[in-house]
C-alpha cells in the first residue's frame, strides 16, 4: 500500500489511531489517578481504565475483521510513516494530550485545583476519543460494515457516558470546591505570623509591668 486511496483505508487509519490511543490511556491514566484527591473522581478514572481495556479488545476484533495480512505488515511500514515514521503506529494526538496532562500535574497547586485540572485533562482525552470513534463509525456505516459499525457505536456511547460523568462531577462538586480553595501553605504562614505577633505583644506587656520593688 503506497497511499490512502479510499474510505476503507481511512477507516483502517482511524482504527489504528484509536488502538494506540487506548493503549496509551491504559498506561497513562494511573499517573493521573495518583494525583487525585476526590474519591469519586478517583473511582471514575479507575473505572475508565477497565472500560478502555474493553474498547481495546473490541478494536482487536475489528482489526482482525478489517485488516489484511498486508495491512498488518504495513503497520511497520506505510501506516507507521503516517503516524510519525517510528516503526510503530502511535496516536500523536493522545500522546500530546497525555504529555500536556503530565506537565500540568507537575505544577504547584492545591488539591482542590488539581482535581479540577485533572477533570479538564481527562475530558480533553475523552473528546479526542469521541471524535475518533464518531468518525470511524461514520466510515463503517457508509461502507456497510455492520458489525464494525455496531462495535464502534457501542464504544462511542460509553465514551459519551464517561464524559457526562466527569462533567457532572466537575459541575456538581469539584469545581465549586476549587473555586473556594485556600492555599494551606499561605494559611499556615499567616497563622504563624499571627502567633508571633501575639507572642511579641505578650512579651512586651510582660516586660512593661512594674516589678514588686518598683512599687
Amino acid at each position: 500500500m503506497n497511499k490512502i486511496i479510499d474510505l476503507k483505508d481511512l477507516l483502517k487509519y482511524e482504527i489504528l489511531d484509536l488502538y494506540s490511543a487506548e493503549e496509551q490511556i491504559i498506561e497513562g491514566l494511573p499517573a493521573m489517578i495518583e494525583k487525585v484527591n476526590n474519591p469519586k473522581l478517583k473511582e471514575t478514572l479507575s473505572n475508565h481504565i477497565e472500560t478502555s481495556k474493553t474498547h481495546k479488545q473490541r478494536l482487536d476484533t475489528i482489526k482482525q475483521t478489517l485488516m489484511t495480512d498486508d495491512d498488518v505488515k504495513d503497520t511497520e511500514g506505510f501506516f507507521s510513516g503516517l503516524f510519525g515514521g517510528s516503526n510503530t503506529v502511535t496516536s500523536r494526538g493522545i500522546e500530546g494530550l497525555l504529555k500536556e496532562a503530565e506537565k500540568m500535574m507537575n505544577e504547584d497547586m492545591t488539591e482542590e485545583a488539581m482535581d479540577a485540572a485533572i477533570i479538564g485533562a481527562a475530558q480533553k482525552i475523552e473528546h479526542y476519543e469521541i471524535a475518533g470513534y464518531g468518525t470511524a463509525g461514520a466510515y463503517a456505516r457508509e461502507l456497510h460494515l455492520e458489525s464494525i459499525k455496531n462495535d464502534l457505536e457501542k464504544t462511542l456511547q460509553e465514551e459519551y457516558d464517561t464524559d457526562d460523568a466527569l462533567t457532572k462531577l466537575a459541575v456538581g462538586r469539584v469545581n465549586p470546591i476549587a473555586e473556594n480553595a485556600v492555599d494551606t501553605d499561605d494559611q499556615e504562614r499567616s497563622d504563624e505570623e499571627s502567633y508571633d505577633r501575639l507572642t511579641n505583644s505578650v512579651s512586651i506587656m510582660t516586660s512593661s509591668d512594674p516589678s514588686p520593688d518598683e512599687e
